[in-house]
């Protein structure tokens, strides 16, 4: 596959078929049939189904049922809330007995819809799943946020900075950039820093939005929530260091983190989905444990 395909999350998109390429999900025993799902609900009047999202519900769903939110990269201009693939539906609700929702949210279009949009779409998405937790069986007021790349960012700022009822108890970060005044990727990647501008709408990477829209610049003690993050030390879009300065922020704010580098690595991941949902399932039972009856 040439790179012009498959850059596209966050600053690129994490390709759809690095998680469809991860066979032994599907011999984790669980399949459709242990999970039921309810699709397209509407969380808001976005034109363009950006304001659609979809819920994916454990057979075993009850009052303490955790809720996992999944937010899709693409460059911030395109994408789905089908980028979810099923294998890791999966292994979320029909295994580990999550609820899981999949959210679109509004796209970069026509010099329209930039930063922060994508952040109230989150927020209107979160209270309209608190809203259907009672009726749909899951525990209300509760969310891990998982993205890839321009999704793993959303996750990030919208933890770090718009999060007052400390409803986010985790986030689950695959290769996402965190400081948009980092050379690493403007300056010195011109790909990224067009990306990264056209979210913005400002060029200057010393701009005061830049520094405003940075997760790494915005998190603070009372704001950070626990954070696992995934990335390939080669990764080409975003560079390494962003995930390695956001854990030492983490660390230096005594912040439970965890940092997994994948050595030869580039944005793709593509040789370690393996380890990454491995390691991701075992951080969700440390930190936020389904609530899934045996």
């Amino acid at each position: 596959m040439k790179k012009s395909v498959v850059f596209a999350c966050g600053v690129y998109l994490l390709p759809l078929f690095l998680f469809l390429s991860f066979p032994s999900l599907g011999k984790t025993g669980a399949d459709s049939s242990a999970y039921r799902s309810v699709l397209n609900l509407a969380y808001g009047k976005a034109p363009e189904e950006r304001n659609l999202l979809d819920i994916f519900l454990p057979n075993q769903v009850n009052a303490n049922t955790k809720m996992l939110v999944f937010i899709h990269g693409g460059y911030w201009t395109k994408g789905s809330k089908n980028q979810l693939p099923k294998p890791l539906i999966q292994l979320l609700a029909g295994k580990k007995g999550y609820a899981v929702a999949s959210i679109n949210y509004r796209l970069v279009k026509e010099d329209q819809n930039r930063y922060p949009v994508q952040i109230d779409d989150i927020q209107q998405a979160l209270r309209f799943l608190n809203s259907k937790a009672d009726s749909l069986g899951y525990k209300k007021g509760e969310f891990g946020l998982l993205g890839a790349s321009a999704g793993a960012y959303l996750a990030l700022m919208y933890a770090y900075t718009a999060d007052p009822k400390k409803e986010i108890k985790t986030v689950i970060d695959i290769v996402g950039p965190t400081d948009f005044t980092d050379p690493m990727v403007r300056g010195k990647n011109a790909e990224a820093d067009k990306t990264i501008t056209n979210f913005l709408g400002v060029a200057d990477p010393n701009a005061p939005l830049a520094k405003e829209s940075s997760p790494l610049l915005r998190v603070n003690a009372s704001s950070a929530v626990p954070t696992i993050i995934f990335h390939g030390e080669n990764d080409e879009v975003v560079h390494v260091q962003q995930a390695k300065n956001l854990y030492a922020k983490l660390s230096q704010l005594g912040v439970k983190t965890q940092l997994e580098l994948y050595p030869n690595e580039t944005h793709e991941m593509r040789k370690s989905l393996f380890s990454v949902f491995l390691k991701m399932g075992i951080w969700l039972d440390q930190v936020y444990p389904s609530g899934l009856k045996n």
